[in-house]
């Protein structure tokens, strides 16, 4: 891509001439040229990434000139034989109510942008929750002051398996006001206003997120080499044939459970989401995902896990390998990437069990421990018994906010991590327990601690006695002379673990093998 800045009378003898030339150009040739475009995320609006350089891109005519004009400079590039053209612009510092205009055949005009910092909010659908959908749990969300500085995008859903493509399907920017924000990613928006209360710096942010969407959906076919299964149904898919015949068989099931099921007027969820295209690997990644891949960030943001939850087994290895694609996509090798530990759900178990969302959360905890700038917001506590999808969004936003305060505005004596367990030592039967990230001290809330369980070498666990002292866990049970294992938050909904940081961060479920 050509990119030259010229001087003005440069530019004025120049836009002119390549004005003119296309005009003359299309009498001569009595048709209309391609004319140039924008990419779909360049609207009114917008929040562009401050202080990193700007891309601006689209498409045109083959090898057609284009122009961007911006703070009475005048930026050029040249579209490719494809059509596709990239112009960037330097960095900018914080600013609002700019614009500038695209020039080529014909000229476009971006009004009332915003530089601050825009975040690309990734996953599925607690990420996808509109904040008017909270707004019973969350009344004064209705009552809002504007927030011009606070923007929105929601990436229309669109999937597609021929591989990345160049543009998104659809969206637009919406300004935070009391008609638009319900529209608002709930999560999205209680971790911006945070952002934008403390700082008063412009917040972007970019949703691009599908309910019920495993990992593999948002990773890229080459990704995806050492999940075997997972990339070859990819390379599948890219086969259009292929792809006819599977709707086709998908249909045939769906009609046979009708006609098994007649008085049944709802497939049932497990059956229509095997039967869907949608979730199959790669699809969103390429449309919803890759066409952003010239964006800059200040950070992602992440809820997703759910889906994964039925086979937790290398969900680590996967995730790590999605953060590291994404990371190389948008040429930012340290983007902080900060995602959300799945919500407790469903009802409490009486006695200790297995559990595959604990086994899940065990491998979210892992990436947030061996990935570089990382931070894994808890939500063990912010859950619903019958609701998978929990109404308290703010508290979730809110910790995503506390780990970007450290990692991206600068607060470095600020701790953003929950309580995790850092060694424990067996002594008469008595495990004592250390924390790390306790920041000023552990507490329990409530009168007693509540969620630890314990098992000899059998491991067959059982309730355990604990108490807090000196920001240090004692756990023992009387018919438990040499445990073996310990477990703290180990169940799919442990609503009674109480254990926290003064900062009022729940301590981070774990399950270990204790060493005499």
């Amino acid at each position: 891509m050509l990119n030259v800045l010229l001087d003005k009378n440069a530019i004025f003898r120049t836009l002119i001439f390549v004005l003119l030339s296309s005009f003359n150009l299309s009498l001569l040739i009595g048709k209309a040229e391609a004319q140039v475009k924008l990419a779909t995320v360049f609207a009114d609006s917008m929040v562009i990434q401050r202080e990193q350089p700007i891309n601006i891109w689209g498409t045109a005519s083959e090898n057609e000139q284009i122009a961007v004009v911006f703070k009475d400079e005048t930026y050029y590039g040249q579209a490719d034989k494809n059509g596709n053209w990239l112009i960037r612009l330097p960095s900018q510092s914080v600013a609002t109510e700019q614009s500038l205009k695209v020039v080529g055949q014909n000229t476009l005009e971006i009004k009332n942008i915003a530089f601050g910092d825009v975040f690309l909010a990734g996953g599925q659908s607690n990420m996808g929750f509109k904040l008017k959908e909270v707004f019973s749990k969350f009344p004064n969300e209705t009552n809002l002051s504007d927030y011009p500085d606070v923007r929105h995008f929601k990436v229309k859903r669109h999937y597609n398996f021929s591989g990345p493509q160049q543009d998104i399907e659809g969206g637009h920017w919406q300004t935070a006001r009391a008609g638009t924000v319900g529209n608002f990613s709930a999560v999205a928006w209680f971790f911006a206003k945070d952002l934008y209360q403390k700082y008063k710096v412009p917040i972007g942010i970019i949703s691009s997120s599908v309910g019920s969407t495993p990992a593999d959906s948002w990773m890229s076919i080459e990704s995806l080499k050492d999940f075997p299964d997972a990339q070859a149904l990819a390379y599948k898919l890219g086969n259009d044939d292929y792809v006819k015949q599977l709707k086709n068989e998908y249909q045939q099931e769906r009609q046979a459970w009708r006609k098994q099921n007649p008085n049944k007027k709802k497939i049932p969820f497990i059956l229509m989401h095997r039967t869907s295209l949608d979730f199959k690997p790669t699809g969103f990644y390429n449309a919803m995902i890759a066409p952003l891949k010239s964006m800059k960030f200040a950070g992602v943001i992440w809820y997703q896990g759910e889906s994964n939850a039925r086979s937790p087994k290398n969900y680590a290895k996967q995730f790590t390998e999605l953060i590291s694609l994404w990371r190389d996509l948008f040429s930012q090798p340290k983007l902080p990437f900060m995602f959300v530990q799945i919500a407790n759900f469903q009802m409490p178990d009486e006695s200790p069990a297995e559990s595959k969302w604990a086994e899940l959360r065990a491998e979210q905890t892992y990436v947030a421990n061996t990935v570089e700038n990382t931070a894994m917001a808890l939500a063990i506590d912010t859950g619903e018994r019958h609701n998978i999808h929990p109404l308290d969004k703010k508290t979730v936003g809110e910790r995503l906010a506390l780990a970007a305060r450290n990692l991206i505005y600068g607060e470095k004596q600020l701790n953003y991590t929950s309580p995790l367990v850092d060694q424990a030592v067996v002594n008469n039967g008595l495990v004592t327990i250390s924390f790390k990230h306790v920041n000023k001290g552990l507490l329990v809330k409530g009168g007693k601690l509540f969620g630890f369980a314990i098992a000899a070498e059998d491991k067959e666990f059982i309730w355990a006695n604990a108490k807090l002292e000196s920001n240090q866990v004692t756990v023992w049970h009387d018919s438990i002379k040499a445990p073996k294992y310990v477990r703290y938050a180990w169940a799919t909904n442990p609503e009674n673990a109480n254990l926290y940081n003064d900062q009022g961060l729940p301590a981070t479920p774990f399950s270990i093998a204790l060493k005499y």
